[in-house]
């Protein structure tokens, strides 16, 4: 729950943000809030994952990924997450087409994460029902649905509006 009340936290500073800036149009807060769920989220927060996960790894793999202690994958994703983190916190100085590249990494990633908890729980003997699917979407596929959903009415905003300057 505290990772959904972070995400969540994050889109309202970057709604907050942009229309303090005074430029609060469509595309303009997009992208504000796609940046703030980019860099806190996906950026510090998972950084901080990524370093738990190389530091100290059986941690990682007990509490969070539910995978026997003693996996040196645990380590591998934590470089994983430290070097995504490292990109998605760049979107601070870097916009553009740049958000594109830790936008499409994070959506894999959680997407891929949905995928894993599904496969995992039927290994485990688990039946997918429509509450553990939920609960895996909140948990992981919510992240990727925001930064899809962001990116979009991003992309649309910035091409809708220099078109509605240069008509006007």
């Amino acid at each position: 729950m505290i990772w959904q009340v972070s995400l969540l936290t994050l889109m309202a500073a970057g709604l907050v943000h942009a229309r303090l800036t005074g430029n609060a149009s469509k595309g303009r807060v997009a992208e504000m809030m796609l940046v703030y769920v980019l860099a806190g989220y996906c950026g510090v927060l998972m950084l901080g994952l990524g370093i738990v996960a190389v530091v100290n790894p059986d941690w990682i793999a007990i509490n969070m990924a539910g995978v026997p202690p003693g996996n040196a994958v645990m380590i591998w994703a934590g470089f994983l997450f430290i070097g995504l983190s490292i990109t998605s916190i760049m979107t601070i100085w870097h916009r553009g087409a740049f958000l594109f590249a830790p936008v499409i990494a994070w959506t894999t990633y959680w997407g891929g994460a949905v995928y894993a908890h599904i496969v995992a729980d039927s290994l485990r003997g688990h039946r997918l029902t429509a509450q553990s699917f939920v609960d895996i979407f909140i948990g992981h596929g919510l992240t990727a649905a925001i930064l899809v959903g962001l990116t979009a009415v991003w992309w649309q905003g910035s091409h809708a509006e220099p078109r509605a300057t240069a008509l006007a």
